[in-house]
This record gives C-alpha cells, sequence and structure tokens, in this order.
C-alpha cells in the first residue's frame, strides 16, 4: 500500500458519521498441551452513545499519527531501525494470530463481557471494530495494568451532585492511542513493539529465527553450536537480526575464511579455534557479535576508509 492509497482508505475520517461499533474483549491468550492457542473472546455491550465517543476519542489520533505527520510508510522489518520517521505496514495474512482472532469473532456473538467472569485487571487487549460506508476497519488496543485504576488501590475521589465520594468501582481506562489500524486487509503501526505483542508476532519471530540458527548450523563454522543457541534464546535483539538473515542467501554460502577475515579487519573480538577453523562463542557478548558479523553489519566509509559498526542498514533504490 502506498502513502496515497492509505490516506485515501481513511477518508472517513473527515466525515461526521458515526461508525457502527462492535467491542470485542479478549482475555490473556495461552497455549495448550497440543500447541493450540486458547483465548477467551466477549462482545461488548454498549450505550449507544459509545460509537460517538469512540469515533471522537480515536479520529483525532489516527489524523495525527497518519494524516497530518510527515513519514514513510514502509513494509515492516523486524531488524531495521531507521534514523527518520517511519509509519510501518504488514499484510493481514501474514499474522496468524491476527486471522486465528478475525475467526473466532463471530462465536462471541452470544458471549457478553461481564466484569465477573474476566475482571478489568485480566483484559489482555480490546479490539473495536468499525463499519463505515460497508467498509470494516479494526483498531487493535494492547491492555496494560497501567490501564486500570483499581478503587481499592488508590483514594481515587469523583464528585457527585455538591460533594467528593470515593470511586467505588474498578475504571478500565482507555486513551485514543492505537497499537495497530486495520485498513484495507493491512496493518499499520507506529511501534513494532507494540504491534508484536498485541499480535503475538513474537512467536512467528522466534520460529523465524530457529529455522534461521539451523542454517548457521549446516554452515559449520561454531565449535559448540548448541552453546550458541542457548545464549541467544529469547534475545530480542538477535530474534530480530536472525529474521533479517533469513532473507539472505550469501551468508549461506560463505566460509570459515570469509567470517574470519572480517572480524580481523574490523578487530571484533570473537575467540577462535584456527586449529578446528570453528569460533568458540564465550558468552552472549560474543554471540550477539557473531550474528552482527553474519548479517554483514560492519561496514568502511567510501569517503574516510574508516570501519562503522552499522546499527541499521536500508538499501538503496535506484
Amino acid at each position: 500500500m502506498t502513502r496515497a492509497e492509505l490516506l485515501a482508505g481513511l477518508g472517513f475520517l473527515e466525515t461526521a458519521e458515526v461508525p457502527a461499533v462492535e467491542l470485542y474483549i479478549l482475555g490473556k491468550p495461552v497455549t495448550d498441551a497440543a500447541g493450540a492457542t486458547v483465548i477467551d473472546i466477549y462482545k461488548g455491550r454498549m450505550q449507544e452513545n459509545v460509537p460517538g465517543q469512540i469515533r471522537d476519542l480515536f479520529y483525532p489520533k489516527i489524523r495525527k499519527v497518519l494524516v497530518s505527520k510527515d513519514y514513510e510508510l514502509q513494509p515492516y522489518d523486524p531488524a531495521l531501525s531507521p534514523d527518520r520517521s517511519v509509519v510501518w505496514q504488514y499484510p493481514s495474512a501474514e499474522v496468524p494470530f491476527y486471522n486465528e482472532i478475525i475467526r473466532r469473532l463471530p462465536d462471541a456473538e452470544d458471549r457478553y463481557y461481564d466484569d465477573t467472569v474476566l475482571p478489568y485487571a485480566q483484559i489482555w487487549a480490546v479490539w473495536i471494530k468499525l463499519t463505515i460506508q460497508q467498509t470494516n476497519f479494526y483498531i487493535l488496543k494492547k491492555i496494560t495494568p497501567s490501564k486500570v485504576l483499581v478503587s481499592g488501590g488508590v483514594l481515587a475521589w469523583v464528585f457527585r451532585g455538591e460533594t467528593f465520594t470515593q470511586l467505588d468501582s474498578d475504571i478500565l481506562a482507555i486513551d485514543g492511542s492505537f497499537d495497530v489500524l486495520v485498513c484495507n486487509a493491512v496493518l499499520i503501526f507506529e511501534n513494532k513493539q507494540n504491534f508484536e505483542k498485541a499480535l503475538q508476532f513474537e512467536s512467528v519471530m522466534q520460529a523465524a529465527a530457529d529455522e534461521t540458527l539451523e542454517d548457521i548450523r549446516v554452515i559449520d563454522i561454531v565449535g559448540d553450536f548448541d552453546a550458541l543457541k542457548a545464549m541467544l534464546a529469547d534475545d530480542q535483539f538477535s530474534i530480530r537480526k536472525l529474521n533479517k538473515l533469513k532473507e539472505k542467501q550469501y551468508f549461506r554460502e560463505k566460509t570459515f575464511d570469509d567470517y574470519y577475515r572480517i572480524i580481523s579487519d574490523y578487530g571484533i573480538r570473537l575467540d577462535v579455534d584456527m586449529v578446528n577453523r570453528k569460533f568458540t562463542i564465550a558468552g552472549k557478548a560474543q554471540a550477539k557479535l557473531l550474528i552482527k558479523v553474519l548479517n554483514d553489519d560492519y561496514l568502511r566509509s567510501e569517503l574516510t576508509d574508516i570501519r562503522y559498526a552499522a546499527n541499521s542498514k536500508e538499501g538503496l533504490q535506484n
């Protein structure tokens, strides 16, 4: 999707039309013994003025982030940290958790939310479906403990009539920010980590990272590969790098000599067993350095011939 196409899809923001709104409340996803996702989904009853309140709450933030701001709309890349303003996009078809929830939403039609069944503090996410001119949009929000004001935890006062009185029930606070906006089957988001948490994408990234690690095992340049794999388990930095590396073919074709030349030229502190022609990884810091080497993250300046460790790389468009 181009930015122009996105803006065209957001044309409803400039209308006075109140969208049809459906509210869905999600409990925390868990994985059962068979590896299937178990999640409670409830439909939320709303007073008749709530759709207008949702419009008034979210539309200004959507305008600010996606209409008024200067940004580039870029395909989601888990390894890239650009030094400019970017809004990310990703096809909804490629996010298993999103499609699983969409598939299950009809089952919630007769299962309405009740805070005695799922207290506010246990709400994991809120999905808001907007229907405007026969087109569906979704606003996805991950709920954190900070969004719940517990009446027994603080002295919360409300002014009723002419007196202050203590709040006698918990409050779920919803602001106008969104973790993900779904427009024309494309997921739109500012913050990659919020997207990954809201749509359980960490598990997809971990699976891709594990596949890449197995490819690294095949090229046979690491002395104790299982130790390397254990060092990188659940390390978000390395998982992102491995996801980026998965798309590249070159690292599968390079040899120990190629990588040894790089660490020598750039002074990268990796332990080496020259007899067996293997890298012997001494700790997590070295494990992460090796992934950076494989990911081609060490570059030489064309202007100064100085060697750098690159925090991010963006390909030049021809």
